[in-house]
């Protein structure tokens, strides 16, 4: 994935880098009311690596691969946790004989997206020391 911005603002070593938002949908939806082809400005932080100053046009690029990882795992783990949560507490809620096997089931569910936030922000503090490899900046 590539992006272009400016550099809005430089303080240190970090530059402030505004993109425009690109549509999920498209970009001439008359008949849609969603407003989601409207593009939105957008300010990131970034080690100016570059020694880009302020008015600079740089350009972003990232690794698809490490960016279609990142989808699952924000998206899938706690989907998963969940699930598997809610399955395996019923079933063993169900074979101790307990009344509200569902409600605990749900608690157990719900106790399992705190467990996939938890390993979410773990693997995120993780992976902003090598952030580096997956996303590149360079000065046009």
């Amino acid at each position: 994935m590539e992006s272009i911005g400016i550099v809005r603002a430089k303080r240190e070593n970090k530059i402030f880098v505004e993109f425009t938002r690109e549509s999920a949908c498209g970009e001439s939806c008359e008949a849609c009311n969603a407003k989601c082809a409207e593009s939105e400005q957008e300010l990131f932080e970034f080690n100016n690596t570059i020694s880009a100053k302020v008015g600079d046009i740089v350009k972003i690029k990232t690794n698809d691969k490490s960016v279609l990882s990142y989808k699952f795992l924000v998206y899938g783990l706690p989907l998963v946790l969940f699930m598997s949560a809610i399955t395996i507490s019923n079933y063993f809620f169900n074979k101790m004989g307990l009344g509200n096997k569902d409600v605990l089931s749900l608690v157990m569910g719900i106790l399992s997206f705190i467990l996939s936030f938890i390993i979410l922000r773990s693997i995120d503090n993780k992976n902003r020391q090598i952030s580096g490899a997956s996303i590149l900046l360079e000065k046009m």
